[in-house]
């Protein structure tokens, strides 16, 4: 009887403390605008940071950011398109960090035609952590990590002033070769609230709170507790 007991609150413990890793799911959030279609721009590649349509953990803890998915929309089917995620440093002075980078998708792989487009952000799981107070922000680049591009692809309505940068051949191109942690090499020519531009694309995340290692050791111990308590009965 006491066996069966302790298996009860044993399976119970297990269960309460996966429920508090998932507690205050903040659920789903969209990085970037809604898919619009538009106009490409005649540049031969082009880095955007859209700081308008940011998220900022405003819970007053930490909280793990999951990236799901990538959209958007193209408006020439040729080149590449690379997504990625930066953290704010200070928008007044381009001070970014880069957090994650997705696959690249390429036209006549990924893409066939012109038309909006679903990804996975990446083949592989891509989540950080995210401290209070901290605002991050999605981008994209119309070429592969390195900046090799054959063109523009995702195309622009008119919309908010944004940050761009990039250049009209692929040598001054913008790109993300420093890696996660680092910032970004911007290209030749950088406008920066010079341009109001709504770009067809998005990216999409779960949130999720960090509990805290001691508000689960506290449970645990209690819980561990009763459980000792019941047994010596």
């Amino acid at each position: 009887m006491k066996i069966k007991c302790i298996k009860t609150i044993f399976s119970g413990m297990v269960f309460s403390v996966l429920c508090l890793l998932n507690v205050a799911n903040a659920g789903l959030i969209t990085l970037g605008d809604s898919l619009s279609g538009g106009g490409v721009d005649g540049w031969q590649a082009i880095m955007v940071i859209n700081e308008n349509d940011a998220y900022t953990n405003s819970s007053g803890a930490a909280e793990l950011i999951t990236l799901n998915s990538f959209n958007f929309t193209v408006g020439i089917n040729r080149g590449q398109v690379t997504p990625f995620v930066v953290k704010i440093n200070n928008s007044a002075t381009n001070d970014f960090t880069i957090l994650a980078i997705g696959e690249t998708r390429y036209s006549g792989t990924d893409y066939f035609s012109t038309g909006n487009f679903s990804f996975d952000f990446s083949t592989m799981l891509s989540q950080f952590t995210l401290a209070a107070g901290d605002i991050i922000a999605s981008g994209f680049l119309d070429a592969d990590a390195n900046g090799n591009s054959a063109g523009s692809v995702i195309p622009y309505i008119n919309g908010d002033s944004l940050f761009l940068t990039g250049s009209s051949n692929n040598s001054g191109s913008g790109d993300l070769s420093q890696g996660i942690g680092q910032a970004p090499t911007f290209g030749n020519s950088t406008f920066v609230n010079g341009l109001n531009r709504d770009y067809s694309y998005n990216i999409t995340a779960d949130v999720k709170a960090v509990p805290e290692p001691s508000t689960l050791a506290i449970f645990a111990l209690g819980i561990i507790g009763f459980a000792t308590r019941l047994f010596n009965k």
